[in-house]
């Protein structure tokens, strides 16, 4: 990327043989040149893109629809649960009814 200053033009102006003054410039290119990939990799690594954006949706996405799915699954085995409590405690209600008729029948 060449410099829109003239670096070359000033140093010979000011007494700089051309070959220094051509050396000088290309320097100061280059430490720019690396200057401004320092700067595009470290943006690269802090700035989310568009890519990256969706990406993170995709996989939040995938980690909703799972997440709905072991909610689903903790939902059918609670019910599942709560049904087997329901049937023992109705079971016990009607043994417990049967056997204090028959108790009073024996009375």
């Amino acid at each position: 990327m060449p410099i829109k200053l003239s670096i070359y033009e000033a140093l010979t102006e000011a007494g700089v043989k051309p070959d220094k003054a051509r050396a000088v410039e290309r320097e100061l290119e280059g430490a720019l040149q690396s200057s401004h990939d320092a700067i595009r990799a470290e943006w690269h690594e802090q700035l989310m893109t568009k890519a990256d954006g969706a990406s993170l949706r995709s996989e939040l996405n995938a980690m909703r629809s799972e997440l709905k799915a072991d909610m689903a699954s903790l939902e059918t085995r609670l019910n599942a649960r709560l049904n087997d409590q329901l049937r023992w405690i109705i079971t016990t209600q009607v043994a417990v009814v049967g056997l204090a008729i028959a108790a009073i029948k024996l009375l």
